[in-house]
């Protein structure tokens, strides 16, 4: 994570000792011109002349590029819901700990080896994005004791970076202007300025933090009424944005640096560009809300649409992926920072969502690439891999221990089954899925063959669904393997021994965590429904253009209920009461059940049953008949009961009738 001074001294770090046929490797650059055949296979890339101009030292990846097989829901329920209790404790212990003043997040419980006890912008932001929702689902809940404990962190954070921006640091020196303060990465824990030399500016930090402040307010308005303290932010607010309008063009120059989240090279940055067009459509609807300004506003517009044909230029269609930064000298393959872009800013108008086709190739590339990267991925390849930053990452955590290299990131992991969640939730609300040059082979990896220009609906879009869905819980059961019996989560795992490493107690690795499971919450609410009409209450709107021209569609829950039936019954009761070629009209003259079976399943389709049964189950009790996705038809050609549940309400909406 803070590789910035210790790259020069992980260079040489070994990650593997294998060899690959070249034809068992996508040919992805491992090398420089200077690499040896040993120095090649020490960094754990293959190594095979090439007389074509390819690259002779390139990245391996697996033999296995199976989709994993979807682990038992309620298993990675259990799991992550102990998990997600011990992250919010551990995330909520790292605001303001002792030692720190008001307001700061730290990064790790570290103070050395390494040392992550500083205050990072972008850290703090994503970290207290967090606890506004946190905040948010205590006030619908009613729990105003922990809301209030929520509202005094929010606003105590608010005040500190407030005091930031109001002082001078290494990042003016280098721009020459004051106001460039905001963009300053890093802080000691009392709120001084760090005047070490590290990469600075960065220009994510201003972008998230409107981002997470709105998020916040836009609840507490809502909770309170209280539109004075909105108003009161306002000059806080329009000084990260103005760094936006100002910055968001430069060259990234030795005269105009611009550091990406990795704190590694200067240059032109998707994440940054990405978050700060979603932090200038926050201040959109801030300075339309609480205090109106016209001017700001379409200023606002005006560059969201100028960052928006910024990151359309970071497509490498040869390449078939999005280039995270336009220098791409020293790391061409995919970025985790891809994938976190999207998940931390698709939720303000879906703009480049886990569903848009660049961006859906792009993480499912960069998935497939660390299946064959890590000696612990090699030995697992029929599991969802543990992903890291990229590729020719060379940061092993710095802790002063585990000397085999980067490994594998957890809040990277966590993120990918957040984004899985996310692209099954949108692609169900949409009700379609249209098939591109970009997307085809992804949704035939998950398990839907579509030609291009065609769309996907129907029971081909619940499989798609519901694959996609598979895919984020294969990944969480990756990340409870290796976490094992502990709970604690650190920035990396060994690559080659899957240990911890890094820094214990990462923020960031645990407000992952939480966001994941928020994610996943909200499919399986929604995928709960079926697929014709979307059973998410709010209102979402979906982005096919850019962030002027949006289409608004308003969906309603459906009212529980509930049907008894003698007919309800699990397929293993059933008792044939046909012969083949027996029909619907046939059988039902004979007083017998009709329901045909899905394909592949086996069992009588005109049956009697031994025993009359009933759906009056208590939710509790229910025992769940279904998957991801299944619709109230299928369920009832399963022979289970269908009975949707209000929202907030946990449990199957398609379960087993019980006997009467």
């Amino acid at each position: 994570m803070r590789s910035f001074i210790l790259i020069s001294a992980a260079i040489a770090l070994a990650q593997a000792s294998i060899i690959y046929r070249r034809d068992t490797c996508t040919v992805l650059d491992c090398g420089t011109v200077a690499s040896s055949q040993s120095s090649c296979i020490a960094a754990g890339c293959c190594w095979t002349p090439a007389y074509d101009g390819g690259a002779w030292c390139y990245y391996p990846t697996p033999t296995n590029t199976t989709r994993p097989t979807a682990p038992d829901r309620s298993t990675i329920a259990a799991w992550l819901s102990s998990q997600y209790s011990y992250s919010v404790t551990q995330l909520l212990n790292a605001l303001s700990p002792s030692g720190t003043v008001a307001g700061v997040v730290v990064a790790a419980q570290s103070k050395s080896n390494p040392d992550y006890w500083y205050h990072w912008s972008r850290d703090g932001a994503l970290t207290m994005d967090v606890v506004a929702k946190l905040y948010a689902k205590a006030v619908a809940a009613g729990d105003s004791t922990n809301a209030n404990v929520y509202k005094t962190k929010m606003q105590s954070w608010i005040i500190f970076e407030a005091g930031l921006a109001s002082r001078t640091n290494p990042t003016v020196s280098i721009t020459g202007n004051f106001a460039d303060n905001v963009g300053e990465p890093k802080f000691n824990v009392d709120g001084s300025a760090f005047t070490g030399s590290w990469g600075r500016p960065q220009n994510d930090g201003p972008g998230l933090r409107v981002r997470t402040i709105m998020r916040f307010l836009d609840s507490y308005v809502s909770a309170t009424g209280d539109t004075t303290y909105a108003a009161s932010l306002s000059s806080q607010i329009q000084k990260d944005l103005d760094y936006i309008v100002r910055n968001y063009a430069n060259t990234c120059t030795s005269g105009t640096p611009c550091f990406d989240l990795w704190e590694e090279k200067s240059a032109q940055h998707w994440y940054t560009q990405i978050v700060q067009r979603r932090g200038l459509l926050a201040g959109k609807s801030y300075f339309t809300k609480w205090v109106s300004n016209s001017t700001l506003v379409s200023s606002y517009q005006a560059v969201s649409s100028s960052l928006e044909t910024m990151m359309a230029s970071h497509w490498n269609s040869t390449a078939g992926f999005i280039n995270e930064m336009m220098d791409i000298t020293g790391r061409k393959s995919p970025d985790t920072a891809i994938m976190l872009g999207s998940i931390h800013s698709f939720d303000s108008d879906n703009y480049n969502s886990p569903t848009n086709d660049q961006v859906l190739r792009t993480v499912w590339h960069y998935a497939r690439y660390f299946k064959g990267h890590f000696t612990i991925n090699q030995n697992r390849a029929s599991y969802a891999p543990l992903v890291g930053r990229y590729m020719e990452d060379v940061y092993n955590g710095g802790d002063g221990v585990n000397n085999d290299g980067a490994g594998p990131w957890l809040l990277s992991t966590a993120g990918m089954a957040e984004f899985y969640y996310v692209a099954a939730t949108s692609l169900f609300q949409a009700g379609s899925a249209s098939v591109t040059a970009n997307n085809q082979d992804v949704y035939q990896y998950f398990g839907v063959t579509a030609n291009v220009g065609s769309t996907i609906t129907g029971s081909s879009l619940v499989t798609l669904v519901n694959n996609l869905f598979g895919e984020g819980d294969a990944y969480l059961q990756t990340l409870s393997y290796w976490m094992g019996s502990s709970q604690e989560m650190t920035e990396q795992f060994n690559p080659k021994t899957g240990a911890r490493q890094g820094a214990p107690h990462l923020t960031w690795s645990y407000a992952s965590l939480i966001t994941a499971k928020f994610a996943r919450d909200t499919a399986l609410t929604i995928l709960s429904g079926n697929s014709t009409t979307p059973t998410n209450s709010a209102t979402m709107t979906a982005t096919t253009t850019p962030a002027s021209m949006t289409t608004t569609t308003t969906m309603v829950s459906p009212s529980p209920t509930a049907v008894t039936t003698k007919c309800n019954v699990a397929v293993s009761s059933r008792i044939d009461c046909g012969v083949i070629g027996t029909t619907e009209a046939q059988c039902e003259a004979n007083g017998c059940c009709w329901n045909p079976l899905p394909s592949g399943t086996s069992g009588p389709w005109c049956f009697k049953t031994g025993a009359v049964t009933t759906c009056s189950v208590a939710v509790s009790s229910r025992v769940d008949c279904g998957v991801v996705g299944t619709t109230e038809a299928q369920c009832g050609a399963n022979g289970c009961c269908w009975g949707p549940l209000a929202s907030g309400v946990s449990g199957p909406w398609c379960f087993n009738a019980v006997p009467a």
